[in-house]
């Protein structure tokens, strides 16, 4: 017994059975998703008094989320004068902050020059202390001559005086 076949028989063949696989597949497809419709099934009569308040209590909710935008909005509305002139007081305040860090800067340039001065000037007082101190000393070793001088004078005078 000898069977031919032919080319088409061949291709209707390989279809066939690719067809039987895609059913099988899809067979297989739809008893997961029927598992997992099942599933969310018990999940949502578990919980059904639970999703009956939830969806009673959103009507409530929806009504408070709405009063807390129309009330932030209205406290952005009044608040929004108020923000600008805070702003326009820090950029105020930034600007004299900067300008007093300007005259600090300068104040601090005052300060400094002055202190060079000062202590130039002490430097020229202590020396001239000094100078004034040495002098005086070199001016009571002449006073203290001076007075030895007329001491002796006086001694020879009164030893002059003495012989007669």
């Amino acid at each position: 017994m000898d069977i031919t076949l032919t080319l088409q028989d061949l291709l209707k063949l390989v279809l066939f059975l690719l067809g039987i696989g895609v059913l099988g597949y899809l067979l297989l497809l739809l008893r997961n998703i029927n598992k997992i419709i099942g599933k969310a099934e018990e999940v949502i009569e578990g919980n059904m008094e639970e999703l009956d308040t939830t969806i009673k209590q959103l009507p409530g909710i929806t009504q408070n989320v709405n009063m807390i935008t129309s009330e932030a909005n209205k406290l952005i509305t009044n608040i929004t004068p108020d923000v600008e002139g805070m702003v326009k007081n820090v950029n105020g305040i930034t600007n004299k902050v900067d300008r007093l860090a300007g005259v600090a800067d300068s104040v601090a340039d005052v300060i400094d020059n002055t202190g060079q001065k000062v202590g130039s000037t002490v430097d020229v007082l202590s020396e001239t202390i000094a100078e004034t101190a040495l002098a005086f000393q070199f001016n009571a070793k002449n006073v203290t001559s001076y007075v030895e001088l007329i001491k002796e004078i006086v001694e020879i005078v009164r030893d002059s005086l003495k012989k007669y």
